[in-house]
């Protein structure tokens, strides 16, 4: 066998930890624009052109045609809750209860 294959793909995890950060970034950006949207502070289209104007992704933590389904509306409240924003868990969690009485 050839060992030289498995010397090439060293273990970097330095690259472990910025694809973690990315992804930690990436999931706040999510329950942001989300929480933009629920709250209306932004409609799709103005969150769309923004983000274009920016040159960013619009990425979003539900679907905006179908609304967010209960499971995404409590993992925006787990998140907000690690953050210490209680102030949106209370928004949220009316939102919650409007859409799923």
């Amino acid at each position: 066998m050839d060992d030289s294959s498995a010397g090439d793909k060293e273990y970097d995890p330095m690259k472990e930890i910025k694809a973690a950060q990315l992804q930690e970034e990436l999931v706040a950006d999510a329950f942001e624009n989300s929480y933009q949207l629920l709250i209306e502070a932004i409609s799709f289209d103005e969150m769309i052109e923004e983000k274009y104007k920016n040159d960013l992704d619009a990425v979003l933590a539900f679907d905006p045609e179908l609304g967010p389904a209960l499971i995404e509306l409590e993992n925006m409240i787990d998140f907000y809750i690690k953050e210490e924003e209680y102030e949106r868990c209370a928004n949220i969690r009316n939102i919650m209860h409007k859409r799923y009485p």
